[in-house]
């Protein structure tokens, strides 16, 4: 049997197509940031913030500090020792949360919050000027207001400052973090459209630890 050129020209290009894809195929994956994470002067905490900020879009619930009570407080512990892994590392879990004096467009807002503890985790390198990236995972809060109800779940972005021992809930890093974190929204009840069933809103705060805990990341 006689091979014509075209059915040569035909052959030639699957088989360069074929090692193309065997050689990607091939190629080893991306690994993850592996991080070495040194905790000291841990131990028990208390994290409080004067004031916090959930926003979606044109929607804000803003829980303010009121006499002794601040906006927002939380504690568990973060001990001293040094993890290992790939980014981002766990170091120790807020077991307690809680908001106070909520209020949104709509007037008081209640929240509860669900499925504590949640972890406190680091998730990039220390900058030079010592802050360390981090983000608390496995969040599901509820939030509800008159006419308005949503669960907020999933992982908030912030970053550790050791100089002023504040855990700064912010999505503007100082450093590219090693993953991505975003809460995201869901189970909505009236609202009147303005918050969504899959959107991801923003959460604001500076937390002042009660100890000079020092977590640097290389």
């Amino acid at each position: 049997m006689t091979i014509g050129k075209g059915a040569l020209r035909t052959l030639a290009l699957l088989t360069a197509t074929t090692a193309t894809v065997v050689g990607l195929s091939a190629a080893p994956a991306l690994a993850s940031t592996t991080l070495t994470v040194k905790v000291t002067g841990g131990g028990t905490y208390t994290a409080k913030a004067a004031k916090t900020v959930l926003t979606d879009g044109h929607v804000s619930v803003t829980c303010a500090a009121k006499g002794s009570k601040p906006g927002s407080e939380a504690s568990g512990t973060i001990a001293s020792a040094t993890h290992k892994g790939a980014s981002p590392v766990e170091v120790g879990p807020a077991s307690k949360l809680a908001f106070n004096n909520c209020t949104g467009p709509l007037g008081p807002v209640t929240t509860t919050i669900q499925s504590l503890p949640y972890k406190v985790n680091v998730d990039s390198k220390t900058s030079s000027k010592g802050d360390t990236d981090g983000l608390i995972s496995g969040v599901k809060v509820a939030v509800k207001m008159v006419g308005c109800a949503f669960t907020v779940t999933g992982s908030a972005p912030g970053y550790y400052a050791n100089s002023k021992h504040t855990l700064n809930m912010t999505s503007k890093l100082p450093t590219k973090a090693g993953s991505s974190a975003k809460l995201t929204v869901s189970g909505v009840k009236g609202c009147e459209g303005l918050v969504k069933n899959g959107d991801h809103p923003t959460y604001v705060s500076t937390y002042t630890l009660s100890r000079k805990i020092t977590i640097k990341s290389s």
